[in-house]
Parts: structure tokens; C-alpha cells; sequence
């Protein structure tokens, strides 16, 4: 399949590689189904228990997932960035509605395919079966691996680890970092209390390893260096 010109276009060279990879043995007839969407920042992409109507592309942007029915309160437990798939997992497992919830985290870009016509394809396309197989596993791999370190990090350690990756995703990179997370954004992603967060929160401030500032957590260049120091050493001893 030809990438339509409406779409190839607004491309970049490696998402059009991809594309081209990925489609390259694609009836034609899909691509008059497939669609470029553009969505706005906190936009729910996949609604949980939904039906499973489209699978999405994700070429730009960032996507949070959340699993709805972890002990009563949303567990936001990934994010996940482009280039990738989202959507085609139920399809896979025959499971008729969505398991977890999506949404971007900023301004995002997909192509949305129709989950009937992607699954109609998809079964008698090894190679494009090939390259999502590679993408499921490097997925699994990921999360693994990091489920397995966090699971023998205190709780402290967590956090530490979590405002790291917070610095790392700003544009922005003029210090003080400030985390817009909120305390009960935080204690979903880290699968805690929103009082264990406040405690451990109160107790880096006290090492001075962060300051905060109408409630939210700020951090300057030197404090980066501290947290970047001890979550590397963490991780090296998990190693």
C-alpha cells in the first residue's frame, strides 16, 4: 500500500519509514480507511469497557495509560510514546471491550484505522504481523524489566525515580524544574498513597534534595544531580 499523499505529507522521514515498512504489503483498499487525527493535550483517546471500534498509530505525542479498577482508584501505571500502537491488543485477545483507559499527555498525532479492517489485514499480512509481533515483545521486555526493579525499591526511591523522568520529558530544560504532577497524580503512578507521597515528599525536602512551592514539588540543577546519583545507584545495585 501507498501511504496516501494527504497523509505522507505531514510526515516526518522516520515515520514515513515506519509506515512504509509496516504497510509495505497492505492491500491498497486500506488506505482509504485509514485516517490522520490530531487530538488536544488531557484528550481520552480509549475510554475503558469501550467498544473496540479503531486501532491508533501513534506517530507524535504521548499517551497515559490508566487502569480504572485498581483498589477503587485510577492506577496510572505506563505512558506510552510514539512511534506505536495502541488499541489492537483486545483485538488480539478476542476481548470485546476496552481494559484500561488512554489519554494524551500533550498534543498527539495517530492514524486511525478501523479495528475490523486492521484485524482483516493484519491476519493474512506476515510481515506486517512480524513487525507488530517485534514491537509487543520489545513492550514486555520494557515493562518487565522495569516492574521487576521497582518492585524492590522503597518507596522513596520510587519517587526519586519518578521526578527523574518528570525532568527528562520537559522541553523546557532551564532549572528549577517544576513537577505539574499533582500529589494524587503521583501516588496513582507509584501505585501509593497520596500520604505516603506527602510523607516522602516532606522527608527529600528535609535532605534538600528538592524544595516545594505552593505544594508543588520544584527542582533545581544541583537537586537534579542528587536524585540522578541515587537512582542510578539503586538501579546498579539491582543489576
Amino acid at each position: 500500500m501507498l501511504i496516501p499523499s494527504q497523509i505522507a505529507d505531514h510526515l516526518s522521514e522516520d515515520q514515513l519509514a515506519f509506515l512504509q515498512s509496516f504497510f509495505a504489503k497492505s492491500p491498497e483498499s486500506l488506505g482509504s480507511c485509514i485516517q490522520l487525527k490530531t487530538y488536544r493535550k488531557n484528550h481520552v483517546l480509549i475510554n475503558t469497557d469501550d467498544t473496540c471500534a479503531h486501532v491508533y498509530l501513534l506517530l507524535q505525542g504521548r499517551l497515559q495509560a490508566i487502569e480504572e479498577r485498581v483498589a477503587g482508584e485510577a492506577f496510572h501505571f505506563t505512558e506510552v510514546s510514539a512511534i506505536e500502537i495502541v488499541g489492537d491488543f483486545e483485538l488480539f485477545t478476542r476481548l470485546p471491550n476496552r481494559i484500561i483507559t488512554l489519554t494524551t499527555l500533550e498534543k498527539t498525532r495517530c492514524l486511525m484505522i478501523p479495528a475490523a479492517d486492521y484485524l482483516s489485514w493484519i491476519k493474512q499480512d506476515a510481515n506486517g504481523l512480524f513487525i507488530r509481533t517485534k514491537m509487543l515483545i520489545s513492550q514486555l521486555v520494557a515493562q518487565t524489566r522495569f516492574e521487576r526493579q521497582n518492585f524492590f525499591l522503597d518507596n522513596q526511591t520510587r519517587l526519586l525515580y519518578f521526578l527523574y523522568r518528570e525532568c527528562g520529558k520537559q522541553k523546557d530544560l532551564s532549572f528549577p524544574f517544576s513537577i505539574k504532577s499533582t500529589r494524587q497524580t503521583m501516588a496513582g503512578k507509584l501505585g501509593c498513597s497520596v500520604r505516603t507521597v506527602n510523607r516522602t515528599i516532606n522527608a527529600l525536602e528535609e535532605e534538600g534534595i528538592l524544595k516545594t512551592e505552593h505544594g508543588k514539588v520544584q527542582i533545581d540543577r544541583a537537586q537534579h544531580g542528587l536524585i540522578q546519583e541515587k537512582v542510578n545507584q539503586a538501579l546498579c545495585e539491582l543489576s
